[in-house]
C-alpha cells in the first residue's frame, strides 16, 4: 500500500552523540524477533485460509462459509501485525498493495469485482493468472467483499454456477495471498535477504550507508503507522461529528473489524518497540522515554477496547464518536512522544511521509 511508504527519512550524518547507540543491535533484535515471526504468522494464516476455502468449495455449506470467514479474520489479524512495514520486500512487485489495496478512494476494487461477477470472468483471478490482475482485486478487500458483502455472501451458497464462479474467485485470491506470504518470509529470511541487508548495513553493495540509516527507516515506519491510524483509519471515516461519520470509509467496514485492526496495529508496534528499541534505550539510560511511549500505547488501546459497539456502528452515535475521537487524540500523543522524546534519545528524526501532502 503506497500510503504506508515513507519518504525523506531525515537521515543525518553520524555524530559523536550517537556513537554509543547500538543501531545494529536494534535492527537485529527487531528483524530476528517480532518482524520475522509476524511474517511467518502471516504465511501460516494464508495457508490455513487457502485450505479453508478449498474445503468449503469442495462441499459448500453454511458451516464451511463461516469457517472461511474465520480464516479471513485470522489472516487479516496477521496482516495488521506487519502493516506498519511499508519498505523492503513488501514494496517489491507491489506486494503490499496486492495484499491490501486500501484506502481505495475511487472504489476500484468494488467496481472491478462487480464487473468480473457480471461478466462471469472468474479466470481473471485464477491461481495461475491472479498476479496479472489488477491489484485492487488480488487481496483481502476483494475477499472481504465476496465473503461479507451485502447480497454477495449469500450468493456463495446459491449453488450451481453461482457458487462455482465465486469459489473460483475466492480460491484464486486465497492462493495469491498464500504465495505472497511465502515470498515475504523467503525474502526476509534467506541468507542474502533483507534481514542480512539490515545487519550488514554500510558494507558492500548495501543501499544503507550505515546501521543508523537503516534504524531511521524502521523508526519512521513506526511513526508513519501512527500517523496513518489517526489520519486515515480514524479521521477519514469519523469526519467532524457523528452526524458526518461515514462508516463505509473504515478499513474493514463490511466485516466490522476496523477497531480490531487498530488494536492489533498498536499491539504489534508495542511488541517491536519493546523487543528492539526499548533495550537499546535502556542500555543508554533512556528507559523513561521508552516507558512513556509504551504507556501511551496502552492508554490508547484501553480506550479503544471500551467501545460499546463495533467502530463502524459507534462512530454514528455522539457518545461513540466522542470516544473514538479520544482514541485518535491518545494515538497522536503517542506519536508526539515518539517524534520528540524517543527521537532525541536515539538521535534520529521524523522525516516526511506520504500523509504529509508534500
Amino acid at each position: 500500500m503506497r500510503f504506508w511508504s515513507l519518504l525523506g527519512l531525515g537521515l543525518l550524518a553520524a555524530s559523536p552523540a550517537q556513537a554509543a547507540l547500538d543501531y545494529a543491535g536494534l535492527l537485529t533484535l527487531a528483524a530476528d524477533g517480532p518482524i520475522i515471526a509476524s511474517y511467518q504468522d502471516f504465511q501460516s494464516q494464508t495457508d490455513a485460509l487457502k485450505q479453508s476455502v478449498e474445503s468449503f468449495c469442495a462441499a459448500p455449506d453454511a458451516g464451511g462459509l463461516e469457517a472461511a470467514r474465520t480464516a479471513f479474520h485470522a489472516t487479516t489479524d496477521s496482516w495488521q501485525q506487519v502493516q506498519w512495514i511499508g519498505y523492503g520486500p513488501v514494496e517489491a512487485f507491489h506486494r503490499g498493495q496486492r495484499v491490501q489495496f486500501w484506502p481505495d478512494k475511487k472504489n476500484a476494487g468494488d467496481r472491478q469485482m462487480l464487473a468480473l461477477l457480471k461478466d462471469r470472468k472468474a479466470d481473471a483471478v485464477d491461481p495461475n493468472r491472479v498476479v496479472f490482475a489488477s491489484v485492487a482485486i488480488q487481496g483481502l478487500p476483494a475477499l472481504e467483499m465476496l465473503l461479507f458483502g451485502d447480497g454477495q455472501a449469500d450468493k456463495v451458497l446459491a449453488g450451481g454456477d453461482e457458487t462455482a464462479l465465486r469459489c473460483r474467485l475466492i480460491s484464486g485470491i486465497a492462493h495469491n495471498l498464500n504465495r505472497i506470504g511465502g515470498e515475504l518470509v523467503h525474502e526476509w529470511a534467506k541468507p542474502d535477504g533483507f534481514t542480512a541487508l539490515l545487519k550488514n548495513a554500510g558494507t558492500g553493495a548495501n543501499p544503507y550507508a550505515d546501521h543508523r540509516q537503516a534504524a531511521s527507516q524502521m523508526f519512521n515506519a513506526l511513526h508513519g503507522q501512527l500517523s496513518a491510524i489517526t489520519e486515515v483509519k480514524l479521521a477519514h471515516p469519523l469526519g467532524a461529528a457523528a452526524a458526518e461519520a461515514r462508516p463505509g470509509r473504515s478499513e474493514n467496514w463490511r466485516s466490522k473489524r476496523s477497531a480490531r485492526n487498530i488494536d492489533i496495529n498498536l499491539e504489534s508496534m508495542r511488541a517491536v518497540f519493546a523487543a528492539s528499541f526499548a533495550p537499546i534505550l535502556a542500555a543508554n539510560g533512556k528507559s523513561a522515554a521508552a516507558d512513556r511511549f509504551l504507556a501511551a500505547l496502552t492508554e490508547a488501546q484501553a480506550t479503544l477496547r471500551k467501545l460499546p459497539a463495533p467502530m463502524e456502528v459507534a462512530m454514528t452515535d455522539p457518545e461513540g464518536w466522542k470516544q473514538l475521537a479520544g482514541v485518535k487524540a491518545k494515538i497522536k500523543a503517542a506519536a508526539l512522544i515518539l517524534e520528540t522524546d524517543i527521537a532525541n534519545a536515539l538521535d534520529l528524526q521524523v522525516g516526511f511521509n506520504a500523509l504529509d501532502g508534500d
